[in-house]
């Protein structure tokens, strides 16, 4: 539905809106064809009423003929109430098929773009900008162009009918529109600026609210009690963001205000054109008092309008036009093929990895972060890398699992090139746990069996890896068990400790079934005792499975358990041996090693 291939214009969003929902289009196309009709209709049988009621004051047997038009203005103000209450239900089942539709249309659509989108702010902006609210924004498309009908209809019906009082009076009035219209076109686009410019900002106070309001950082806002600090950081972004938003607001009040002031300006003056001619009737045909009295209060509805209703409809217009540009923009992120897809019913068997002459620099920089980098993993055997923050190894697994293919060199996977590879046939490749790992707001059981989508009724596997990973004990303190829902978004949720956590994201990499295993710093809140017992079952567990276990870890206690150690230095492999051979070299590693030695030794961790 939402195609990269297209470009969507204001006519496209109309005829997506008309797709969606037909019914409620249909409904909101015969209900402002006859709405844009009001006002002109309710002028003439107000006119009407008024002269009859007159004429009926003087001469009761002319009363009948007040009948007609009292009818017509009591049928106007029904329509305008019940069609209005009926409109409101039709935009809420109308918003909610859409959302029906359109949500998985979008969720799945953020999750084809490429990974590289999500590392540009400047292109998460844009993502946030276009897909946030795009629902609302889909129906406000539709609902302007009405809006402007009604309102173009209404200020059209007003100066044909003063025209027919009196042409030029007519002409004089439409003119002094003019300046509203263009100071409104010049608001919307300006106020739309300002917001792209305010994302920025939005997004920091955001992030800085979830920090005082979460609960996952309750703990610390108290041991550290960073709260009024933090809450300065927040007034501060908050401030600015509300600050140019009410200037920018301000001045295209200030402006259309005055717009709408000449617009009331110019009705004055055609009322006191028009009054000599209703109070003094010269001439034939003469106004009408009811004419007179309905040109009057239809003046001062439309000074309103266009003070108000006219302004804040262009404004939105704009707004909308500036809007597509995003859309656009964020429509033409190249997607992954198949990024959706899960990963291949079939577990590939894997024999080696190898890096062949590998390098990789961030799109947009210049800085290469692995340069050279050639090493070769084979099946069976488990493997640590190791390297100061920022050496590549994170990279590495980017590159692994197919998060970047913009690379020079290799990575061969059994011979054969990763590049050639479907994102399913990645996904069934390999599974990683990374150190920021995720929480999902779902049961125990969910918690670890999402690490297998295909297989998440194995519950003989789930609990298998619990058991495996030791958290057969944290299972047995919970209220209901593998059904327990672990996050405080449910009533009957429970917390579970760091440790815990991480236990719980290792466990989900036990029930994967991927050959490639990789542990991205997933046990920092691990002690360095469990910490070597965890990749000690996992080393195990990948020996048997016959693939191959990656640990990245800043612990070098634990890495002497792999039983080849690959240390990354200004971009390459410049280490590669067991930990016995890099000891003895006296080279990085070694240096790396002592320097912590003492940690270890200190907690009664791996021995020195």
């Amino acid at each position: 539905m939402l195609s990269e291939k297209k470009k969507y214009n204001y006519l496209s969003m109309l005829a997506l809106y008309f797709w969606l929902v037909p019914g409620a289009a249909a409904f909101k196309i015969a209900y402002n064809a006859i709405a844009s009709a009001i006002p002109a209709f309710g002028i003439i049988m107000t006119a009407k009423f008024l002269d009859a009621a007159i004429v009926a004051a003087v001469d009761r047997a002319k009363l009948d003929a007040v009948y007609l038009p009292l009818c017509a203005i009591v049928a106007i103000l029904l329509f305008n109430y019940y069609a209005g209450a009926i409109m409101g239900l039709v935009n809420t089942r109308a918003e909610n098929r859409i959302k029906k539709i359109v949500a998985p249309a979008i969720a799945e659509k953020k999750a084809s773009v490429k990974f590289r989108y999500y590392e540009d702010q400047k292109s998460v902006d844009t993502i946030n900008r276009a897909m946030g609210g795009f629902e609302g924004n889909l129906r406000e498309f539709f609902d302007q162009v009405f809006k402007a009908w009604n309102l173009a209809a209404q200020v059209a019906g007003f100066v044909v009918i003063l025209g027919m009082q009196l042409w030029w009076a007519s002409a004089v009035f439409a003119v002094t529109c003019v300046p509203s219209f263009v100071i409104s076109y010049k608001f919307g686009k300006k106020q739309y600026e300002v917001d792209r410019e305010m994302t920025k900002i939005d997004r920091k106070a955001g992030y800085i609210s979830g920090v005082l309001t979460s609960r996952d950082t309750v703990e610390e806002r108290y041991i550290y009690g960073y709260t009024e600090k933090m809450n300065g950081e927040y007034k501060n972004n908050y401030e600015t963001a509300r600050i140019a938003r009410k200037k920018v607001s301000l001045r295209g009040y200030v402006n259309r205000t005055a717009a709408g002031m000449l617009v009331f300006a110019s009705g004055a003056i055609v009322i006191a054109i028009l009054l000599p001619s209703a109070v003094y009737p010269v001439g034939s045909p003469a106004l009408s008092i009811g004419m007179f009295a309905a040109l009057v209060n239809a003046i001062f509805g439309l000074s309103q309008q266009m003070q108000v209703g006219i302004p804040a409809n262009i404004t939105e217009f704009k707004y909308k036009f500036e809007y597509l540009k995003d859309l656009n923009e964020f429509l033409e992120f190249e997607e992954d093929e198949d990024a959706t897809c899960l990963p291949a019913a079939h577990t590939p068997k894997l024999k080696s990895l190898e890096f062949k002459n590998l390098s990789f620099k961030y799109p947009g920089t210049q800085a290469y972060i692995l340069k050279g980098f050639s090493a070769k993993l084979n099946s069976g055997r488990h493997y640590a890398i190791v390297g100061v923050n920022g050496a590549g190894k994170t990279t590495l697994t980017k590159l692994i699992t197919g998060l970047y293919r913009e690379y020079e060199g290799e990575i061969l996977i059994d011979g054969r090139e990763l590049k050639s590879y479907s994102q399913p046939e990645l996904k069934a490749l390999s599974a990683v746990v990374y150190q920021d790992f995720c929480r999902y707001p779902l049961d125990f059981y969910g918690n670890i069996a999402i690490g297998n989508p295909g297989g998440m009724q194995n519950r003989e596997k789930v609990e298998a890896a619990a058991e495996t990973i030791g958290l057969a004990e944290t299972v047995e303190k919970l209220p209901k068990k593998y059904e327990t829902p672990i996050t405080k978004v449910k009533g009957d949720g429970v917390d579970i400790s760091g440790g815990e956590w991480q236990k719980v994201a290792l466990a989900r990499l036990i029930v994967n079934p991927a050959p490639l295993k990789i542990l991205d710093e997933p046990t920092a809140a691990l002690d360095p005792v469990s910490e070597s017992r965890v990749y000690g079952q996992f080393g195990e567990i990948a020996n048997k499975s016959a693939g191959i276990t990656i640990f990245i870890s800043h612990r070098l206690g634990s890495t002497k358990l792999a039983d080849e150690i690959i240390v990354i230095s200004e971009g390459r492999a410049a280490e590669v041996g067991t930990f016995g051979e890099l000891m003895a070299k006296g080279g990085i590693y070694a240096g790396m090693y002592k320097s912590q030695a003492q940690w270890y030794s200190e907690s009664g961790g791996v021995p020195t």
